[in-house]
């Protein structure tokens, strides 16, 4: 087993790649999947996530065999039994990147036996991990290196040209491809999409909006004739892993709000938000999926780094603070709430100044429908 640095393969390579289950994540190692199936078109690909992106996993067009490494209880006990498998159908692994820091990803790497790695691998003897490489490419791979930093850009701008986590998974395994057109499968949705979905829930309180702030651009969508969804998880799960339950129960008591959450599967939410006019988000997992598919999106960015996770792309827009903080990023976005007694940096996107933002980009889209028409 040894460090990656663009060795040749075989002619048809057995490669994985290993992340987590975060919807959002999935889909921005969409671009790493599709560069690795362009660099070695007869490659047999393998993807080790979890539950929750299962199903964008298998019906990515670029994934051949999929496990879940988060989720199952049994999972670290079923991995031998599908590695034996994937080796009967494919040969050896070649080339196993691994995305994330997660000592459960480093502990699978490792079982894997690859030839080469990317990423945090534990040795075979179990005592300690592969040493990185001294290159740029692999000093972006220590987990001490702050990829949300001011300084990233100073440091590594010669090996990469943005620190959006897209390219920077791209540019570790030397894949090169469009670093900013996500894609994910899409399906059509059962049900009647409204003019503006919404999504308001994170994995993080401080990227949370202020539900009175949700309210007031709801109601004024509402005054304005426009239809709004809600978009989420079911709401057990909603509460429990994206904090704002208690906050989406009172915007269904008291608004017009129609809720979807947990009517969908996910390649149907995809396919609902490509039929809407406008999405508004927070930084989660429906930013990237209304991305991928095109809708026109306007995302709420205060405590979480936009630089590292906003795709460079004309049909998302940012609302940034008016009023921003420094304590997440100094804290390196390890806090889950917010740090100052007040939520400074999320209070000061006002509702009416998203309202105006939505406004222009339902204008904008609007024209370019019926130009294309």
């Amino acid at each position: 087993m040894e460090r990656f640095a663009d060795q040749p393969l075989r002619e048809r390579p057995h490669l994985a790649v290993l992340f987590a289950d975060k919807v959002g994540g999935f889909v921005c190692v969409t671009l790493l999947l599709r560069g690795l199936k362009q660099k070695y078109p007869g490659a047999a690909l393998d993807y080790f996530g979890g539950d929750r992106t299962a199903e964008l996993e298998e019906a990515c067009p670029y994934v051949d065999a999929r496990f879940s490494l988060f989720g199952p209880p049994t999972a670290l006990r079923d991995l031998p039994d599908f590695v034996a498998s994937r080796e009967a159908a494919a040969g050896p692994f070649d080339l196993a990147i691994n995305l994330d820091f997660n000592p459960v990803n480093a502990v699978a790497t490792s079982l894997l036996a690859p030839r080469f790695v990317v990423g945090r691998c534990v040795q075979p003897d179990g005592r300690r991990e592969l040493p990185l490489g001294q290159t740029k490419l692999e000093q972006i791979q220590h987990p001490d290196t702050f990829w949300a930093g001011e300084s990233f850009l100073a440091r590594f701008g010669d090996v990469v040209d943005t620190n959006n986590v897209s390219e920077i998974f791209c540019r570790v395994a030397r894949v090169v491809t469009d670093y900013q057109r996500t894609q994910v499968p899409m399906s059509l949705p059962p049900v009647d999409v409204p003019d503006v979905l919404i999504a308001t829930g994170g994995t993080r309180s401080a990227k949370l909006w202020p539900v009175d702030y949700w309210q007031r651009l709801v109601e004024r969508c509402a005054e304005a004739g426009l239809t709004i969804g809600l978009l989420g998880a079911p709401p057990k799960l909603q509460e429990s892993a994206y904090g704002s339950g208690a906050a989406e129960a009172r915007l269904l008591r008291e608004t017009c709000l129609v809720d979807l959450r947990g009517t969908m599967s996910l390649t149907q939410v995809a396919g609902a938000l490509a039929q809407a006019r406008a999405c508004v988000t927070i930084d989660n997992g429906i930013m990237h999926l209304a991305n991928a598919v095109g809708t026109p999106t306007l995302a709420l960015f205060g405590a979480s780094p936009w630089e590292l996770w906003a795709p460079r792309s004309t049909s998302l827009h940012l609302a940034l603070p008016a009023d921003p903080c420094s304590l997440c990023q100094e804290n390196r976005f390890l806090n889950d709430g917010c740090l100052r007694e007040r939520h400074v940096c999320m209070e000061s996107i006002t509702p009416d100044a998203v309202f105006r933002q939505l406004q222009s980009i339902v204008r904008r889209a609007d024209s370019r429908a019926q130009i294309a028409q």
